[in-house]
């Protein structure tokens, strides 16, 4: 199944992987998914609305963000500053700079401070699940890649957490609006972004699973339109994307990670990601969830954590769509997951943003940062 409006430049490939074992793994989802989705927004969701206010952090919280978005933001501003004739040394030693110890305390401790003095409001919640996508989100990728440039200046590394510092100032931006705002300003303008910048990124992608243990991520993209229609949102399909990744990586029981993308009709794109796990995780999460696996995108259901990153990733698909709570995308599964044959496959769904929806033609410039 191919898009409606193909573009030459997006074109994304299948992994060999995947031509093995998608078939299999994924037959009771594709069975157990309906092929329609409902969008009941008048006007496209770009991302916002799932934030808070940098102010509201406590003193001590607001230091912490603004260092760790300083240090983000740098990065990615020195990769771009070298790209076309990249100094690996200089890179490098900016990546390496997240291990220092004021950046490692920093996204340690950052948001503990706040939520002492909270209560259990509404507020409260809402403003811990965005400090839950600012602790998670590429930051705990990013500071693997750096461990991982200590040992190893390999470009391909150096490279990758420049896209990982990039992703995580976004999505900063994205959860806090008053952290810089005349960015955030360039955010919210009109700048479709490709498909292909997330296949590049996450195919191949190193992780650490259980034990230390190295992995990769296998992508396969069957999805010729775009991504989506300006940095902010991106950047809020980032925080779904990073909550299903660094969930994965928590508890995958083995070194290959798969994610699928691919086109349900002319309107939607299905995010998979899928993980193998031990019998005795799929055992726990059909007991917990009393074999409703819904229930972990509801929030405070988790083995380690707090159980907000998923439900995180409820509250943006359901804005996606227009939807009028979480519950509705679940019942209707617009996202999910399931334990089968020994793997824990979680979707999501997004609309689809082709050139034609962007005012655009094949001869435009489109956004990849």
């Amino acid at each position: 199944m191919t898009s409606t409006h193909p573009h030459p430049a997006q074109s994304c490939t299948s992994s060999p992987f995947f031509d093995d074992v998608r078939s299999v793994q994924y037959r009771g989802l594709f069975d157990h998914l309906p092929d329609h989705f409902k969008n009941l927004r008048a006007n496209r969701y770009q991302g916002q609305d799932q934030d808070a206010l940098l102010s509201v952090l406590s003193p001590a919280d607001q230091e912490r963000t603004r260092l760790l978005y300083g240090y983000a933001k740098g990065v990615h501003l020195c990769w771009l500053s070298m790209r076309d004739a990249p100094n690996w040394g200089v890179l490098r030693t900016q990546v390496l700079a997240v291990l220092l110890p004021s950046l490692r305390e920093a996204a340690k401790e950052l948001g503990r401070d706040t939520m002492a003095r909270g209560s259990d409001s509404d507020a409260t919640l809402a403003l811990s699940k965005v400090l839950h996508d600012l602790r998670g989100g590429a930051l705990m990728s990013l500071q693997l890649y750096a461990h991982m440039a200590e040992w190893d200046a390999d470009p391909a590394h150096l490279r990758s957490a420049a896209y990982l510092a990039r992703d995580q100032a976004k999505i900063m931006r994205n959860a806090l609006p008053d952290l810089d705002p005349e960015v955030r300003s360039a955010d919210e303008a009109e700048k479709p972004h490709f498909m292909q910048t997330v296949v590049e990124k996450w195919d191949g992608f190193r992780f650490e699973g259980v034990d230390r243990q190295p992995g990769q991520i296998d992508v396969s993209c069957d999805y010729d339109g775009l991504l989506a229609s300006c940095c902010l949102e991106a950047s809020a399909v980032d925080r779904v994307v990073y909550n299903y990744i660094n969930n994965a990586t928590r508890f995958s029981a083995g070194p290959r990670i798969r994610m699928d993308i691919l086109p349900i009709g002319s309107h939607t794109v299905r995010w998979i990601v899928a993980n193998p796990i031990t019998r005795e995780q799929g055992r726990w999460l059909l007991h917990e969830t009393n074999g409703d696996l819904s229930r972990l995108f509801r929030g405070g259901l988790t083995r380690s954590g707090n159980g907000l990153g998923l439900s995180n990733c409820a509250d943006f698909v359901a804005a996606a769509f227009g939807l009028p709570d979480i519950e509705s995308a679940l019942q209707g599964r617009y996202l999910g997951a399931i334990v089968e044959d020994g793997w824990y496959v979680a979707w999501a769904h997004w609309p689809s943003l082709y050139p034609n929806e962007a005012g655009l033609d094949s001869s435009d410039t489109l956004g990849r940062g």
